[in-house]
């Protein structure tokens, strides 16, 4: 079995514009950068975040990854997204050609602001994980009082 790629000069010339643009746009937005960059083996996954008044959403590509192997946390206004992909190939069957393997991968990304943490949703439809978090405001920010 052969597998072939054709590229025609527009497609590598759009494929090079597109990773360029994707470097100037995360260079614009220090609170996009990566905290972990391609080390221990993690690899990073596509995001978009955006909010509107009361939501923050953070929407990131994971083909073939189950939700019940991502993981979600938040630390402060830090949120960070790990997981694995797992290659399951049957036993009676031999790899001809892989270019999705299994993988391990780690995102973290600054919220613009606090959360509410026990609002937070998680789904997964089509292989992108949406994080909605409501806001923390004036009405709903947690107190605590201390006595002496």
């Amino acid at each position: 079995m052969t597998i072939s790629t054709t590229m025609t000069p527009n497609t590598t010339v759009a494929r090079v514009q597109n990773q360029f643009d994707r470097i100037l746009e995360t260079s614009r937005n220090t609170s996009m950068l990566p905290a972990l960059m391609h080390r221990k083996g993690f690899k990073m996954p596509s995001l978009n975040v955006y909010e509107d008044a009361s939501m923050i959403y953070v929407e990131t590509e994971l083909p073939g990854v189950p939700l019940d192997d991502v993981d979600v946390t938040i630390v402060g206004q830090q949120l960070t997204i790990t997981g694995r992909r797992t290659l399951l190939v049957p036993d009676e069957a031999a790899i001809v050609a892989k270019e999705r393997g299994s993988l391990k991968f780690q995102r973290s990304v600054m919220l613009s602001e606090p959360v509410i943490e026990e609002g937070i949703q998680i789904s997964m439809h089509r292989g992108i994980l949406t994080v909605s978090m409501p806001k923390m405001t004036w009405n709903t920010e947690h107190r605590s009082t201390f006595t002496a």
